[in-house]
């Protein structure tokens, strides 16, 4: 586990390293530099674990903390402090703030308490000093420079609602050059502005009652957005405002209906609702809109519905002149502007919960059954076992995705899924990021099924591959639609992420790599076949949401067959058939295999070593005495006396039990049950050794003493 966080560190070091360096997006070389230097320690840390210089082990662990700071919990602390800046509570933002500035300095965190000190000077009504020292700064730029400022002051005077100050500005200052042309490239060139400042400013005129101006410029806008398909929330917002301070509110309750204005939250709407029948002057109607838009609302916004609430006793019905009236009435028959690529993020609900299911399922094991580093543990809460499966047990490939190796191998695959999982779902949404799981967990168990030379396998990781190969596939076919993301970097950071994954698989010959590669290929497939930008998009939807029913249900079946399934029923499946070794005959399932000196279920989950020599019964002490160095022969690194005994000897038996144990490749030790035992007669004595993992010894001692007492 150390030397795979030390890798990661590596890799991403190296990678958002050179990012920073290359782009420099906060004007810095520090954070990038930063990113770098860890990541060479923690080569450096590496090389200790492979016989490197001891030393050098101390500069990996320096790595590894200052990687941790960088690229983890930096960003953590820096994205809780966005989350406290928009739930209004800036002093909790602001220290935030502060530490994550201590933990990626140069990566922009002082951008940031810049921008909450402007929100927090708007929501307290203080940006006059912030206004005059843009002003100053504004003669030493260039033009484009000081129009960009002054767009800033305006954009100020607006957030603090004081509309007639930023109509003042706009006209001495944004408004006074050359009539804008609405054929020209860009929609900030054709209407002169940026076009968040120009509905702003058309918004202002309405709230002063000069519907005639933002009726102008309503009609300004529409023409520059004529066949813009990038522009459609501009025209919506300027539209739904125009008609709002008109007081039209059965427009405005179309504009703002869900399916289409998506983008908008349910207190916006409510609001502009509101605004509608204040300019009509129903009072009663435009109260009960406000008091539901003020339920959800809080800071600046709600002290603007407070301020409009206790004015509603002078509300009067809105005055149009005859230029604004024939705009209102084009404006309410014209079609609705569609707004697709701008719906807000539905809750996110698939992959917390498979991010809970795995916790549930973790806890229900460690304790009901036990830990489950433990083999014995994890044939009994449904891992996939290619002997239980070839048998019947066909319900281990779905189980065995929510069952993982102790709580390291737990960690790690809920910190992918955490990570991947949400930026499939932002993609997806619930249904289909559901099906991909299910589908990629289902293809990466069958790999691991049928090509894999483990013969237990356990863990979402083949369906956290998939996730992540449908977001790489979804990334690469609609790149359009995700421009933000590309310039970002998130597709190249993608397939270092594989590509390095790809290389610590085989670094670690423990890790599955058919149940990754199989998942990773099985995800990228449905995705390309479910992806909500595709032609058959609804049709896709339909069968993903059926397909995740489907998987539930098996999913259901599962566990209950697991449950309903004892240990000695998997391993003992089938009436009994005797068979010779070393020419002592034992009566053993029909699906157990024989070898030349013993016979095992097929994953040798339990094996039985028999022999027949001559000699007297000072042979059997001797035997038991011996089981040490056959033990260790074996792998096993202890054997130690059981402190008693399961297995009750039949008659002429004699018995001794220990406890084997080793260290697997997952660093958990495994104990085994090891019970010696012989007996005189048959022209010789009969020697056998039975190993089994100490948990399924201890739900099956009856059926270990029947296998004993078959022997003859």
């Amino acid at each position: 586990m150390y030397e795979l966080l030390l890798t990661s560190v590596a890799i991403a070091g190296i990678y958002w390293g050179q990012f920073f360096l290359r782009r420099r997006p906060h004007g810095t070389l520090t954070f990038g530099g930063m990113q770098v230097a860890s990541a060479v320690l923690a080569l450096c840390g590496v090389w200790a674990l492979h016989d490197g210089p001891r030393p050098l082990g101390v500069l990996g662990a320096i790595g590894l903390g200052m990687g941790a700071c960088l690229l983890v919990v930096g960003p953590m602390v820096r994205g809780a402090a966005r989350r406290f800046a928009m739930a209004e509570h800036p002093k909790i933002a602001r220290r935030l703030l502060d530490l994550a500035e201590l933990l990626n300095p140069g990566a922009g965190v002082a951008e940031e308490k810049a921008l909450l000190g402007a929100m927090t000077e708007i929501r307290e009504g203080k940006i006059d000093q912030t206004i005059e020292a843009l002003a100053a700064a504004r003669g030493r730029e260039s033009a484009e420079s000081g129009r960009a400022i002054d767009e800033r002051i305006a954009m100020l005077y607006l957030a603090a609602y004081r509309w007639e100050d930023a109509i003042a500005h706009a006209e001495s200052r944004l408004f006074d050059g050359p009539p804008p042309d609405p054929k020209l490239a860009s929609l900030r060139e054709a209407i002169g502005l940026a076009p968040p400042v120009f509905v702003e400013l058309l918004g202002a005129y309405g709230r002063i009652g000069n519907l005639d101006r933002a009726a102008t410029m309503l009609e300004q806008l529409e023409r520059a957005c004529t066949d813009r398909e990038d522009s459609a929330v501009w025209v919506h917002r300027a539209r739904m405002m125009f008609l709002a301070l008109a007081g039209r509110p059965l427009a405005v309750e179309a504009l703002v209906a869900r399916d289409k204005a998506r983008h908008m939250s349910d207190a916006a709407r409510a609001y502009w609702v509101a605004v509608a029948y204040e300019h009509t002057g129903d009072r009663v109607a435009a109260t009960a809109a406000y008091g539901k838009a003020r339920a959800r609302s809080r800071g600046k916004p709600r002290e603007l519905i407070d301020r409009a609430i206790a004015k509603l006793d002078d509300a009067r019905p809105t005055t149009l002149s005859p230029a604004a009236s024939e705009v209102v009435a084009r404006a309410e028959t014209a079609p609705v502007p569609v707004t697709p690529n701008l719906a807000r993020p539905t809750p996110p609900r698939a992959y917390l919960g498979f991010v809970a299911l795995n916790l549930a399922v973790a806890a229900a094991i460690w304790f009901g059954i036990g830990p489950s580093g433990d083999v014995g543990v994890l044939v009994r809460a449904g891992a996939m076992v290619r002997g239980l499966v070839d048998q019947g047990e066909w319900w281990r490939l779905i189980s065995c995705i929510f069952i993982h190796v102790g709580a390291i191998h737990l960690f790690v695959n809920l910190t992918g899924l955490w990570f991947v999982g949400r930026l499939a779902e932002d993609m997806f949404g619930s249904s289909r990021t559901v099906a991909i799981f299910a589908g990629a967990g289902l293809a990466g168990s069958l790999a691991s099924y049928l090509f894999s030379a483990t013969d237990i396998m356990a863990g979402a990781s083949g369906a956290i591959f998939g996730l992540l190969g449908a977001v790489f596939v979804e990334l690469s076919l609609h790149r359009a639609h995700y421009r933000a993301a590309w310039k970002r970097g998130v597709w190249s950071s993608l397939a270092v992420v594989t590509v390095a994954q790809v290389a610590i698989d085989f670094m670690h010959p423990m890790i599955d790599q058919w149940a990754h590669g199989g998942g990773f290929i099985g995800g990228a497939a449905i995705a390309a076949v479910l992806s909500p930008r595709v032609r058959w998009a609804r049709a896709g939807l339909h069968a993903a949401r059926a397909f995740a029913i489907v998987f539930g249900i098996a999913a259901g079946f599962a566990a209950v067959m697991i449950v309903r399934t004892p240990v000695e029923a998997s391993l003992v499946r089938g009436p009994g058939v005797k068979r010779v070794v070393n020419t002592v005959a034992i009566t053993i399932p029909t699906a157990w295999v024989v070898d030349a000196d013993s016979v095992s279920d097929p994953d040798h989950t339990i094996v039985v070593a028999l022999a027949r020599v001559g000699g007297t019964s000072t042979l059997i002490g001797k035997w038991i005495d011996g089981e040490s160095a056959r033990a260790t022969q074996q792998g096993f690194e202890h054997l130690a006396t059981a402190p008693s005994h399961l297995v009750v000897p039949p008659d002429g038996w004699q018995c001794g039990e220990s406890i084997a144990s080793l260290v697997d490749g997952m660093d958990f030790r495994q104990e085994s049950r090891v019970i010696s035992c012989g007996r005189p007669g048959f022209g010789g004595i009969v020697l056998v050794s039975i190993y089994v993992p100490e948990t399924i010894a201890a739900m099956m001692p009856a059926y270990l003493t029947s296998l004993l007492a078959s022997v003859e």
